[in-house]
């Protein structure tokens, strides 16, 4: 079924996505498909539109990069504080701490923010403030 999804969302032959070779095998298929996904836009467009991140412990998830907030990812939606971010490329477990049962966003700036990026922070803060932590769950794609 997979093969027809890729065929009908490309109009094309699904072996020029995953090579021929790849298809036999239930294991190696899904193997070779899913590293094969971490190498083609295409397939992680399919995924990434298809999906929802769900977080737990933020270990999997990378804060600026990944969409989950489900509004998009954060380096799109605030590019004036991701350049002044010293985490770029920080999982969500990176970019704070447990408080007791409380998660805690501590970030890391390349110079003290002021003007227009503190009410950034803000709006972004409010985005975050609508996501929970589970320190015993792990992230999980949907």
């Amino acid at each position: 079924m997979w093969k027809d999804v890729i065929k009908s969302i490309y109009n094309t032959k699904y072996s020029t996505i995953i090579p021929q070779d790849h298809l036999s095998g239930i294991e190696s298929t899904w193997s070779r498909i899913v590293n094969h996904y971490v190498k083609d836009n295409r397939l992680q467009d399919i995924v990434n539109h298809q999906s929802v991140m769900l977080v737990g412990n933020g270990k999997r998830i990378k804060f600026w990069l990944d969409d989950w907030t489900n509004n998009g990812n954060l380096v799109e939606q605030f590019p004036a504080l991701f350049r002044l971010s010293n985490d770029k490329e920080a999982s969500l477990d990176k970019i704070g701490m447990w408080d007791g049962h409380a998660w805690c966003w501590l970030f890391s700036w390349t110079r003290p923010l002021r003007g227009r990026n503190t009410g950034l922070l803000e709006q972004m803060n409010t985005i975050l403030s609508r996501v929970q932590l589970d320190k015993e769950a792990k992230d999980r794609l949907v």
